[in-house]
Order: C-alpha cells, then structure tokens, then sequence
C-alpha cells in the first residue's frame, strides 16, 4: 500500500437463480430512455484511480515502421514475440504487476458498476452519464478477463472460440444478464455517432487506446475525438499495403454508421486524420478491412521474461522513460527511425538493464525516441488500488451540461 485509498470491497452481491432452459435472445433489452435534465452523476474514483496507476500512455504514433532490426535484433529467446508493424503503438497496462488481489479489486469495481441501477435507474441519468457509464464498465470487464488470463500473448481467442469470453453474460444489469458484447451492440444501437467506437478497449493493441483516466459525462466527447485522433493516425487505424488501403477490423463493431463500408470510413478518418494520413489515405486505390494487431496490449507481450529485478520493477522502466534524452533523439523533425539499433543507446549499457526483456527494450525504446521528438517525457506509475470508500451516485446541484456535442455527422450525446 501506498498511504492511499480507493474504495471499498463491500458491494452488494446478488445471486439470480434462473431456470437453464430460459433463452435471453430477444428478452435481453437494457434501458435506452434517458433524463436530459438530470442532476445526478456517477462517480469512477476507484476505476479512475485504478487506470491512473496501470495505465502507460505511448503516445502519438508517427506513423513509421519499426524496421526487422528492432523487432528481430532483441533476441532469439523471445519465441512469440510481436513483430507486426504496430508493435509498438497504443497505450500499455501493465498487466504483468498484477496479483491476485488487483483481479479481485477489478471485479469488485466491476460488481460496484452493475449495481449503480439497483440504486438509481439508469433512465434517470443523461445521455452523456450513461454513455461514460456503458464504456467504463465495458472496459473494466475487458481489463479484468484478460487479467485472469494473463500471461497471454494473442486475444484472439478469448474474442470467440472455445475460451472466448466476449460473448458471455457474466454481468448483470438493471436485472438483464449482460455480456461484453451486449454492451458494445447497446452503445453502437442507441448513439448515433462513430466516435463511440474509440471508448471500447479491447486489451489488444490493435484497438483504441486505453485511457489513463476514466470517463465522465464532462470528459467524454474530448476523450473520443482524442482517441479517434490517435487511431486513426496510427498504422493501427489505417495503413497502405502495395497502394491498397487495409482498415481496422475495429470498425466492424459499428458497421451502421459506414453503410459504403471503405469510401464512408474514409470521410470519417478524413475529419480527425494529419496531413500524412490523409495523403496515404488519397493514395489508396481502394479499401478493405484487413487490419488487426492480436497482441496483448502490455509492456512484455505476455511474457513473463527471466531476467533481472529490472525486468519486472516498474519504477525501473519509469526510471528508463523519464531518463535524460539520449542523442538518438535530438528532437527535430527526422530523428532516426524507431528501427534504428537500440543497443547503442547508453541508457540501455547499464549494467542493471542487460536482462530486461528484449522486445520490452525495444518498444520502450520507440516510446522513449518519439517522446523525446516532442520534447516531453512520459511515465509509468504503478501504485496499490485497494482500500478506500465507496458512494458513486452524486447529485450536482449545478444544471446539467449541454448535451449538444455534434462530431463527425452524428450527436455524441443524442
């Protein structure tokens, strides 16, 4: 522990006995109506807390290819280590820390989210408190199944299959047994707005971030169009393939809103996407989805890597983010690739750093090369989540804020 609290394990358990036979399908509905002049709000002080602590932001992708080098170089210990091309973007948990305790927290919190309707009825929420709502719990079910499973390299099969776990109603809300699904099929159903598909993590790195805080009805729409932004300009989001464009297999979550599937995600990408992007994007000759990196999105690529203390000390790879820039990055507008040798770099001569994991030296070592062009230092924080008090519900005696956000064609809020 660390001197700090975050809420209480105490949450009330309910037991739902159900006949075996019973089939959901067309029974399963969860609420849609909403109260526009609500004054309530729901608070995410543990879950905030939580992602504060786990949660490593890599920052902006560069759009640049990590050459073999850096993928292949690391060593020939690392037998399943990621080598796509987007190996090293997207934001990282840090999965590795946790304990048996930190899953436990997870699904207290998780528990904590399904019963917020047994003391107020979600129509009674606005529409922005429930969307922050439905992706917060979205994402702290998809933290806590691949938590269970780590160490685990590919998700793929926890997606579908026999291990999948997507599709699996182990949550219950305002009495409706709820998969993960269900919450991603309820959102996309019920906002009309594309932007809603950046707030699903789905604990790989080919998905949108993960933010490092948790959302609100007053941060929600920002924390979208910042998230659209960083993944549509990542090789994550879009990319050119022999002048082909290969789109994200994510977006086949909101299908809806692209009824000319490539040409409407192309206008999407358009209105959040940098110079570069919408260059490769005016390249591609056509598009299709075919885009998706399976690898877990933490710092070790699901590998529980024999090395030194280094290797599984986070205030060690703290220490390596926030060390002085090396002359590898001078900050400029064409620093040397990420594909460039890391081995030369003097921070990774160290004595104490020779038995970090080899593909984890190499995307701190991409972090550190495009943190270090934008002249500012990123972090690494992991800190204790238990303990605390309880009470999510507040009331807010101010008027509730406008729910008028429009963004890409469609009303976030409406």
């Amino acid at each position: 522990m660390h001197g700090k609290t975050l809420f209480s394990l105490v949450v009330l358990s309910i037991a739902i006995a159900l006949p075996q036979s019973i089939v959901w399908a067309e029974e399963h509905s969860l609420p849609v109506a909403h109260n526009p002049a609500s004054k309530y709000k729901i608070r995410y002080d543990d879950w905030d807390y939580l992602l504060s602590s786990v949660v490593m932001d890599t920052g902006m992708s560069d759009r640049r290819r990590p050459g073999r080098a850096a993928l292949r170089e690391t060593s020939t210990r690392i037998r399943h280590g990621n080598y796509s091309v987007t190996a090293f973007e997207g934001n990282r948990v840090t999965f590795n820390e946790f304990k048996e305790e930190h899953r436990a927290s997870l699904l207290a919190i998780r528990k904590d989210l399904e019963e917020v309707s047994s003391i107020l009825p979600l129509e009674e929420f606005s529409k922005s408190e429930q969307l922050a709502y439905w992706l917060n719990l979205h994402n702290v079910a998809v933290m806590y199944e691949v938590a269970n499973e780590y160490p685990i390299k590919k998700l793929k099969s926890l997606r579908s299959g026999r291990k999948g776990v997507w599709e699996v109603r182990s949550m219950s809300v305002a009495g409706v047994p709820t998969s993960i699904t269900d919450i991603e099929d309820h959102v996309v159903a019920n906002w009309n707005d594309p932007l809603v598909l950046y707030g699903f993590f789905m604990g790989t790195v080919g998905g949108p971030n993960i933010r490092d805080h948790a959302y609100t009805a007053d941060n929600v729409a920002d924390s979208l169009r910042a998230n659209a932004r960083e993944f549509i300009n990542s090789l994550r989001g879009f990319r050119l393939w022999s002048g082909y464009g290969r789109i994200s297999d994510h977006y086949e979550l909101g299908m809806r809103y692209f009824p000319n599937a490539g040409e409407d995600i192309k206008m999407h990408m358009m209105l959040y996407a940098t110079a570069q992007t919408k260059r490769d994007l005016e390249k591609a000759k056509s598009f299709r989805i075919n885009n998706y990196d399976w690898g877990i999105a933490d710092l070790k690529n699901g590998d529980f890597y024999a090395g030194s203390s280094f290797n599984t000390s986070s205030a060690a790879l703290a220490w390596f983010i926030q060390a002085t820039p090396s002359a590898s990055g001078n900050g400029t507008d064409s620093p040397p690739g990420i594909g460039d040798s890391f081995i030369n770099d003097p921070h990774f001569n160290q004595a104490n750093l020779g038995s970090l994991s080899p593909q984890t030296r190499a995307l701190l070592r991409a972090v550190k090369t495009r943190n270090d062009r934008r002249l500012r230092r990123g972090e690494v924080t992991v800190e204790e989540f238990i303990g605390g008090e309880g009470g999510r519900i507040e009331r807010k005696d101010q008027k509730a804020p406008e729910e008028t956000s429009r963004d890409g064609g469609g009303y976030l809020a409406y």
